[in-house]
């Protein structure tokens, strides 16, 4: 019966990591969208937000059963990614959004007065 309640915790920690890795990357899309920058900057970011990835999962699959991969856990992970993506993305990305808004207004609003002033010092 413990082997079993083990491999449940197993699947259940797959499907939730699945969730948070869809979750962050979210965040990382947002930020791409205030910050524009280069393909070469987009494949960096990309390549060091998996490989961070690829470890916190290792590390998960190795603390909860000794770091054998299962087809449940493969399963289970891609279906917690595209539970995520189907169910709440939109939700979530409205709510981040409007986290930078507020985070990022004073930016835009100092931004918009440096502008102006720029202006009026070149039209005159």
């Amino acid at each position: 019966m413990e082997m079993i309640q083990g491999q449940l915790w197993y699947v259940g920690a797959s499907f939730l990591w699945g969730v948070v890795l869809m979750f962050f990357y979210d965040f990382l899309l947002a930020a791409r969208q205030r910050f524009r920058h280069g393909k070469v900057w987009i494949l960096v970011e990309d390549w060091l937000f998996w490989a961070v990835a690829a470890l916190l999962v290792f590390q998960m699959i190795f603390a909860l059963n000794n770091g054998i991969i299962r087809s449940f856990f493969v399963i289970a992970f891609v279906c917690g990614m595209y539970g995520y993506r189907k169910l709440a993305k939109k939700h979530v990305q409205k709510g981040i959004y409007s986290f930078f808004g507020v985070i990022f207004r004073p930016y835009v609003w100092i931004m918009k007065k440096i502008r102006k002033i720029r202006k009026k010092t070149l039209k005159s």
